[in-house]
């Protein structure tokens, strides 16, 4: 288990207030649901590494018709979810398992600061699992750290290397973009946004359409 779990888990009944606390100061769940609401309706939406389910509570409430999907590797997948439950569900499995059962089954796809967790190598798997769940013209949205030379991003860098306790990599946004693109040639950079509170918050939204 990881230090910031631990810390979290010993605040008993206040640690969702902790969680969201600690996450607010690096990054803005609302204002990212806000755009992603923003992109039109949808009827499925799955997130790749949920986590303990903050991006698709903020989303239930914006997104009252659609059905969520949340997988993590970890045991405490989607537990301090609080939206709509009847519209929820939550599995501890990878993206390649579901992807094997749920190809074209979605119309949004969210990979947020899940990639710089991951072993380069197996990154493209991740990617290509995620554009094969997408329907046609459905979207996928990559939400990274992205390296930038500033205290912020330093902060970032040693709050995740040593709280979470994971060997990350960030790169830069033309990386990510091009690392998508060049493993689901079908995928086209179609907006990208920098969000609240600091610019190394970075969305690509990727349509997913015809081969070039």
């Amino acid at each position: 288990m990881s230090i910031g779990i631990a810390v979290r888990r010993a605040a008993g009944p206040l640690e969702p207030k902790l969680a969201n606390l600690y996450r607010s100061f690096f990054f803005d769940v609302e204002d990212f649901a806000a755009r992603l609401a923003d992109l039109g309706l949808f009827q499925d939406v799955l997130e790749i590494g949920c986590g303990e389910g903050a991006v698709l509570t903020a989303l239930s409430g914006r997104m009252p018709q659609t059905r969520f999907v949340g997988i993590d590797t970890s045991a405490a997948c989607g537990r301090l979810y609080a939206g709509d439950s009847m519209r929820a569900q939550f599995h501890t499995q990878t993206a390649q398992s579901l992807a094997s059962t749920h190809r074209e089954s979605f119309d949004l796809v969210l990979i947020g600061d899940v990639l710089h967790h991951v072993p380069a190598a197996l990154q493209p798997r991740i990617i290509l699992a995620a554009a094969s769940m997408l329907r046609p013209a459905g979207r996928l949205v990559i939400k990274e750290w992205i390296r930038k030379p500033t205290p912020i991003y330093w902060l970032g860098y040693l709050s995740d290397r040593f709280i979470t306790g994971d060997r990350i990599q960030y790169f830069s946004r033309e990386q990510w973009i091009a690392d998508a693109t060049s493993c689901a040639p079908r995928l086209r950079l179609e907006r990208e946004w920098s969000l609240k509170p600091w610019a190394s918050n970075h969305a690509m939204v990727f349509a997913y359409g015809s081969r070039p």
